[in-house]
């Protein structure tokens, strides 16, 4: 089986050109915060405030185990 040079390196600049994971993390805290707002009126406060509101930096910090 051969494949593409092309292919490969279409997948390559795809791959290489995706979201960084600070992208990833801030983009799931907004549709968090967007499926909160999405709740009856009554049930939005709430919501938003068991939402995670931590930054990338200081989630990689709990992370990775630094003080």
């Amino acid at each position: 089986m051969r494949i593409n040079p092309w292919l490969l390196l279409i997948i390559l600049v795809i791959t290489t050109s995706a979201c960084t994971n600070k992208a990833w993390y801030e983009g799931v805290k907004e549709g968090a915060r967007n499926n909160c707002r999405g709740q009856p009126a009554s049930e939005v406060d709430a919501c938003l405030e068991r939402l995670n509101t931590k930054t990338y930096e200081e989630y990689e910090k709990e992370r990775s185990g630094q003080k």
